[in-house]
């Protein structure tokens, strides 16, 4: 029997979905409720994360912990991503010690290395965590390195940008103004290289983890990846609208940016509008060899599979608010900013 953590989640329902598709049996823990048709093939425990003696009975009869329950950076949470990212992880892997489980596959993020470092990242560049959020993300992974060290068997997955149908969160603003033919600001040119990694790719690279690796660190991510602006046109001409981009200077407009947030009249949090005017990509040569993987979509294929998907569910993703990646997210300020480009 597997756990997923987060299992109403963007990555977390495409992992329980694909753990079925094998004939495994799946337990869900999630404050959020699950979706119908996958809700009947599951065993699902509404429980918060927080909540550490639900959580230790809930890791009873487990073998395997994907544990990817996590605020992310657009929820703003302050002191509650410890609470959550940190303590809820503590609490996953207590129970996974008092009940045995015999594997864990734990889910940081990429935003804990210092990309102020030559690329591509390994997985033993230098840690440096951007950010409230990034900061939680790293405590996180070292309260995975305490459980190690009382016998767990922990791997840790460090992915880039997670894309893929049904992806929405800060995507949505992107969506939202391509589809309305509105310029697409950057910040900078855009020539910087980023890499994003297709959520089925993730869930296979995860999957592996569990059944063929210990105590392992991954950086996973496409092969296939150009600079910011390349992709996005290739986004651009693939909507076929009149949207086009227009690099801003990057250091007046990481500044006017910070003010958004500071008075929260902005979705985006410090890790959006600090990392990506930089290049961030990861040489993933290791999970290749120690997985037997290979990602299958390239970064163009992935934002547009996700943009259809969001103009085939337009209504279903406009009236979905909130702050996780399967939710658009209130533009505040920036829709103003969107009516007038």
């Amino acid at each position: 029997m597997n756990l997923v953590t987060g299992g109403s989640g963007f990555i977390g329902i495409n992992l329980t979905e694909e753990l079925l598709k094998r004939g495994e049996g799946v337990r869900v823990i999630d404050v959020a409720p699950l979706d119908q048709d996958i809700a009947k093939r599951v065993e699902y425990l509404n429980l918060d994360i927080r909540d550490r003696q639900a959580v230790i009975r809930a890791c009873q009869g487990i073998d395997c912990i994907y544990h990817i329950i996590s605020l992310v950076p657009i929820s703003k949470a302050g002191k509650v991503f410890w609470d959550v990212n940190v303590e809820g992880t503590r609490n996953i892997l207590q129970g996974a010690l008092e009940h045995g489980v015999k594997k864990i596959v734990h889910m940081s993020s990429s935003s804990v290395y210092d990309i102020n470092q030559k690329h591509p990242l390994t997985e033993e560049s230098p840690i440096k965590p951007l950010g409230v959020y990034a900061r939680s993300k790293y405590d996180g992974e070292l309260v995975c390195y305490e459980y190690q060290k009382k016998g767990l068997n922990i791997n840790i997955v460090r992915p880039r940008t997670v894309v893929g149908a049904g992806r929405l969160g800060v995507y949505q603003i992107l969506f939202d103004w391509l589809r309305r033919g509105k310029k697409i600001y950057l910040i900078g040119p855009g020539n910087n290289k980023i890499q994003f990694v297709h959520v089925k790719d993730l869930v296979e690279a995860m999957i592996s983890m569990a059944k063929k690796t210990d105590n392992q660190i991954f950086n996973i991510g496409t092969e296939a990846f150009g600079t910011l602006r390349q992709d996005l046109e290739a986004l651009i001409d693939y909507a076929k609208t009149r949207a086009k981009i227009v690099g801003l200077p990057a250091g007046i407009t990481i500044g006017f940016l910070k003010f958004l947030d500071l008075f929260n009249l902005s979705p985006l949090a410090d890790w959006h509008y600090l990392s990506y005017s930089r290049d961030f990509y990861f040489d993933i040569s290791k999970a290749k060899k120690m997985l037997d993987w290979q990602p299958r979509y390239t970064n163009i294929e992935m934002l547009i599979e996700s943009y259809q998907w969001y103009i085939d569910h337009l209504q279903e993703a406009q009236s979905a608010i909130g702050t996780t990646h399967r939710k658009s997210v209130k533009q505040r300020l920036l829709r103003f900013l969107r009516d007038l480009s």
